[in-house]
């Protein structure tokens, strides 16, 4: 498995070309970029980047006029997303959706290590994920979760269900059912803490007509 040290050390602003013009999307932290992975979306990308309200070379007025290719626009948005996570699109999505389903034990073991969503970079989440889930795993097991990483079909377009959907059934037949979440120290593992859900602190940007969905991943 390929993997670019940099994207782990630090957020950075990354430029797309499309239809022969730049388009910048803003340094922001894995808390951001999450959605994209754990949804299998990459046109949710375009929600992170600003929008230029009368800018005739707006990326939003391109789509609406129809002059951006769908699969230039797909290329693009997979290379972003590889750009920023330092691996193969689809090791990323497999590293989110294992991540996703086994979240209670995942999640609170990356709390645990004091890893920061709101400030540290995709790469470097998924590092840790990485790390999480081959923790206590024998060789076999590794083995096999290497070669899922490896099996680029899993994430294909054209089978029966989703890519995620897929990913953790291969996951499951390999790791068993999901593990138990380890408790925080001095925490109790019962009642949640009531507190609201931290927002990372992003511009304003104009809702975008079709949505991301709109946008051929």
């Amino acid at each position: 498995m390929k993997v670019d040290p940099v994207a782990s050390m630090e957020c950075w602003a990354i430029t797309l070309e499309i239809g022969g013009r730049e388009y910048e999307i803003p340094a922001l932290p894995a808390a951001d970029w999450w959605p994209v992975l754990a949804g299998v979306n990459p046109g949710k990308i375009l929600d992170l980047m600003p929008s230029r309200l009368g800018d005739p070379d707006d990326l939003d007025a391109q789509l609406l006029a129809g002059e951006i290719d769908g699969a230039e626009l797909g290329s693009a948005l997979t290379d972003a997303i590889e750009e920023v996570t330092g691996r193969s699109l689809h090791v990323a999505i497999v590293l989110a959706a294992v991540a996703d389903h086994y979240w209670p034990a995942v999640g609170g073991e990356m709390i645990r290590r004091g890893f920061r969503w709101d400030q540290q970079p995709i790469g470097a989440a998924l590092d840790l994920i990485h790390a999480v889930l081959i923790n206590g795993m024998d060789d076999e097991a590794r083995d096999k979760f290497t070669a899922m990483l490896e099996n680029e079909a899993l994430t294909q377009p054209g089978k029966k269900r989703g890519p995620s959907e897929r990913v953790v059934k291969e996951f499951e037949a390999m790791a068993g059912p999901r593990p138990e979440p380890r408790p925080l120290p001095g925490r109790s593992s019962g009642a949640p803490s009531g507190s609201a859900r931290p927002k990372t602190p992003t511009q304003p940007r104009q809702r975008r007509r079709g949505g991301p969905s709109s946008v051929p991943s």
